[in-house]
Parts: C-alpha cells; structure tokens; sequence
C-alpha cells in the first residue's frame, strides 16, 4: 500500500547518516539530476512515488470542459533572467554552489526543536515571505505575465534585505514558482500573459535573518469557473483544517490521513509524490510532511516548525507527469487542474501558530 511504502523513509527515528535531504518526490523541487526529477521546493518522497504503482486508479476520471489551451507549451513562452542579487544580501548555503545544493544536515537537525532565538529568526523570515506572497497575488492580474509578477516580488525581497530563495536552489532559474491551470507545481516565471479563468499558485519563499521563511496561495484570474473555483476553496478549506490537527503530542502522520480523506470526502485527488517538511537554518530539512498515510509517527513538541502544503488535482485522481522539457515543471496526467495552499507553522504549547502571515 501507499502508506507501507511511504514509512520506509518517513519513520520516526532519524536516519543513521546524515545523507542528502529526504525530500525526492516525483514533483518537488529536487534538483539532484533530471534523472530523479528535480528537488523540490516542497519536499519529496521516492517511497511514495514507487507505491503510486500500486495503487488502484480510478477507472476514468470525469473533469470540468474548458475552451482553453494548457498553460504549459514547450517553446512558446520565454523565460527572462532571474533578478540579480547584490552581494551585500546575506545568501543561503546553495546560492554560489555551482549545481546550487544546499549544506548536508546534521543528524541532530531531524525533527529539530527551536529555542526562542530560532524561533524568532522565524517570525522575521516568514513573515517578510507572507507580505511578498500577498505582493505576488496582488500583481496577479489578467495580461500580466508570470515574469512580471516574479521581478516585481525578488525586487520587493531584495529591497528588504533579503534573498528570493528560488534562485539557483539546485538550480532554478528564478526567484518564486508559478503554477497555472494543470502545472501542480514548480512551474517556471515566463512571458505568457495571465489570462480570464485562470487560477495560478505562487510559491513564495525568502532567506532572511539566517532562516527560510515558506508559503503559497492561489489567484484566480478574471472569470473563473465555478468548478475551479470549488477546487481553490476546497484546497485552502483543507489547509486550514489540518493546521488545527496540529499541536504538541499528534502524530506527524495524522496529517497524511487527514489530508487525504478530506481530498476524497470531497471528489479531489491529494498528490502523493510532494510534500511538505521541517524549515528552519535550511528549507528542507527533515523530516518530509505527507499529505497522504504514512509510518512516520513523529510526535510532534513545541517549537517544531514545519510547512503544509497540499496539492489537490480535480477529477479524483492525482497522478502527475515530469519534469518536463523545462528540467521543473510537474503537470497532472489527466490534464486536470491543481491547487496548492501552504503555510509554515509552529508547534505551540497548545496548539499551532501560523508563521506565514504579514508583519
């Protein structure tokens, strides 16, 4: 099964070295080659990628008739450089590494608790990437080009003293990822014009005051349909409810199970290949936070700060393809549409407290 796969790499005991970042989903942003698929900037299960051939799929998958071509067209679309990043800006681990891979974590980082110092770092960093997150949404609008949306955010990032963490992570050419339509996720800023009953995800990160800060959120652009629509709310609506799953003494994984009867309580496929994970010094640490049943049963303290951030894909079924020629973008199978919510979060002494929200 899905969930006897996925506890092959997500158990509670950290790993007996400390190894690359347990975060290779078959849509996240991994970049440790083309063959595996890019890391992500959201993390990654292998375990989970190799159960999704097991698993049962749905004999046809039913989705809303839409008169408009797909977001994602090889060649017809031109990616502009990223913003330039002044030396002064203090740079994450990866951000002159030639392949831009981040600094191996320590064994002792796994399921890391935050002193107050750290935790503090984390508001800062968090909350600059809520109001760039709300700058992004906010210069979202029908003819504007993802590009534009992704310049005007780094310079925002950059005039704040910090670094627009998309640049070089492993190897991405920009500063945010911009995901329309059926691109689930890590799609690249280009110049093709946003467009009446679109709905697009920007995926907002900064390093700032030596921490990452991490979220995302939905547009929806001009007229949009109402299944789209549904799709959108259903998705934050699911957020919202496991963030309130959390608090000190859970599961890791009641997340997973959450998530995953809520996508089908309510005719949504989740996306099992990406996930969620632990931030801090680094974005990805460990461990990884499924959005499907797993066999991490991580109790989780206070002072645990990690990311939730699933993907759901209309029709039932969420099986997704990539990356594509780009080396990022991840698109549903059935041509679907996706969407994606996320926030970093705090494990309290009583519950949870969302970090990604504006100073």
């Amino acid at each position: 099964s899905r969930s006897q796969a996925s506890s092959a790499l997500n158990t509670a005991t950290p790993p007996a070295a400390p190894g690359p970042i347990a975060m290779l989903q078959p849509g996240c942003i991994s970049r440790l080659g083309r063959q595996i698929g890019r890391r992500a900037f959201g993390g990654q299960n292998e375990a989970t990628a190799t159960a999704r051939a097991t698993v049962v799929q749905a004999p046809s998958v039913v989705l809303p008739k839409r008169n408009k071509k797909p977001a994602f067209r090889p060649g017809g679309f031109t990616v502009p450089p990223a913003a330039r990043v002044p030396t002064s800006i203090p740079r994450p681990s990866y951000a002159d590494h030639p392949e831009g891979k981040p600094r191996s974590l320590g064994q002792e980082e796994y399921g890391e608790v935050k002193d107050s110092k750290a935790i503090d770092r984390m508001r800062g960093a968090c909350g600059l990437a809520a109001e760039a997150l709300a700058l992004a949404r906010e210069v979202a609008r029908e003819g504007v080009s993802t590009d534009e949306v992704d310049r005007q955010v780094a310079d925002f990032v950059i005039s704040r003293g910090a670094y627009p963490v998309g640049i070089n992570y492993y190897g991405f050419p920009r500063g945010l990822c911009a995901s329309p339509n059926e691109v689930a996720l890590h799609g690249i800023p280009n110049t093709r014009p946003l467009e009446s009953g679109d709905i697009v995800n920007f995926d907002v990160t900064v390093y700032s005051g030596g921490a990452f800060g991490d979220c995302s959120a939905m547009v929806c652009v001009g007229d949009v349909d109402d299944d789209a629509l549904r799709l959108v709310d259903v998705t934050k609506q699911c957020l919202d409810e496991a963030i309130a799953e959390v608090g000190p003494g859970v599961k890791l994984n009641k997340i997973g199970r959450f998530c995953e009867d809520f996508a089908q309580r309510h005719g949504f496929g989740v996306v099992a290949e990406f996930c969620g994970h632990f931030i801090g010094s680094e974005l990805h640490m460990r461990p990884n936070v499924l959005h499907v049943p797993n066999g991490n049963s991580l109790e989780l303290k206070p002072g645990m700060t990690f990311t939730i951030e699933p993907i759901f894909i209309e029709g039932g079924d969420a099986e997704i393809v990539g990356p594509l020629d780009d080396g990022w973008t991840i698109v549903s199978k059935s041509g679907g549409w996706s969407a994606q919510w996320e926030h970093t979060v705090l494990v309290t002494e009583h519950g949870a407290e969302i970090l990604t929200v504006p100073k």
